[in-house]
């Protein structure tokens, strides 16, 4: 039997999707959090040339992307873990609310879905052009879970497909998996106002509360996207964290926890934003030198060889071209 589930962020992973850049990827329209997040040069490709084939664009950034995504793949899989991919989208799903937003791909699947306990959950991603995303993986992810009889497969409910504009993406509720952090039976979800929101979070509640989840919502500077760019779990009781992109503080699960504490430029730059192979092992983008040397430092097992900084350009990192789909408990 394949099992499906994932009860914390440390446990040992055994099998994680991957998500892919393929050679008809279209560039997206700049929505919210384009431009209040992405980096200039980013922000200026979109403005300028949304819907057009990336390939005809910006062919060096579709290469580099696809290979450093590649080079994420043979990390985990040197690393024992079982890797699952996004496939293209077809052409019906790519004109997908392409009346409010074109283009995208399917890099970050981290955000479109969550896996807690033995719970997958389509989210509802806040802008209209990633809402697509989840295609990519719904095929995979309905086969998974028809492995696992305990497995349950449900869907938030949607987001209005409101026309975006630079200030907002329409009315929620929006949840994204960048965003939320599994420890235990407590969940840590950030809130900036770029993605999740508090509509999202309650949600989480109301559908997770019977079986004693508690969820954190964690306030966000405005600067950030989502929990996942400024905090990472290395080991229970040390985290990696740009703590001035927290408004409050670290939240009440970790509030005791050793920090690890990363610059603003680092955080924007995708440092924070690791994975946790098993406790005290983390795979992390080799561009990362200082932080890399502070987990050295910690006695924390690194794991690396592989590059990021390309693909980060489009706003996410390791952690975001993931989703775990079954840790050990």
């Amino acid at each position: 039997m394949n099992l499906i589930g994932v009860h914390n962020e440390w446990g040992k992973l055994r099998e994680v999707i991957v998500g892919v850049l393929t050679d008809d990827a279209l560039i997206p329209t700049p929505t919210h959090f384009c431009y209040e997040y992405m980096g200039q040069a980013t922000l200026e490709l979109l403005q300028k040339h949304q819907g057009k084939p990336l390939k005809d664009v910006a062919p060096e950034a579709l290469e580099g992307t696809a290979r450093q995504l590649e080079g994420l793949v043979q990390a985990y899989e040197k690393a024992g873990v079982q890797v699952r991919r996004a496939r293209p989208w077809t052409a019906e799903e790519q004109q997908f609310l392409a009346y409010l937003a074109v283009g995208g791909f399917p890099v970050y699947v981290r955000d479109p879905i969550l896996v807690v306990g033995k719970h997958v959950i389509e989210l509802a991603v806040k802008t209209p052009f990633r809402r697509r995303e989840v295609f990519a993986i719904r095929e995979l992810l309905q086969r998974r879970v028809a492995e696992d009889p305990q497995a349950r497969y449900v869907s938030m409910p949607q987001p209005l497909p409101v026309k975006p504009t630079p200030k907002s993406d329409g009315p929620g509720p929006f949840l994204e998996g960048g965003d939320i952090f599994v420890m235990g039976k407590d969940l840590l979800v950030g809130n900036s106002g770029l993605a999740s929101d508090k509509a999202g979070i309650e949600w989480l509640q109301r559908y997770l509360g019977p079986e004693g989840y508690q969820v954190h919502e964690v306030p966000l500077t405005e600067h950030w996207l989502h929990l996942d760019c400024i905090f990472a779990v290395v080991r229970r009781g040390l985290c990696i964290c740009d703590t001035s992109g927290l408004k409050d503080g670290l939240p009440a699960p970790v509030k005791d926890w050793e920090v690890i504490k990363a610059t603003p430029e680092e955080a924007h730059a995708l440092g924070c934003n690791t994975v946790c192979l098993e406790e005290n092992t983390v795979l992390i983008a080799e561009e990362h030198t200082r932080l890399i040397k502070e987990l050295e430092k910690r006695k924390a097992n690194v794991v690396s060889g592989f590059r990021m900084d390309i693909a980060s350009h489009w706003g996410g990192g390791v952690r975001c071209a993931s989703h775990p789909l079954f840790r050990d408990a």
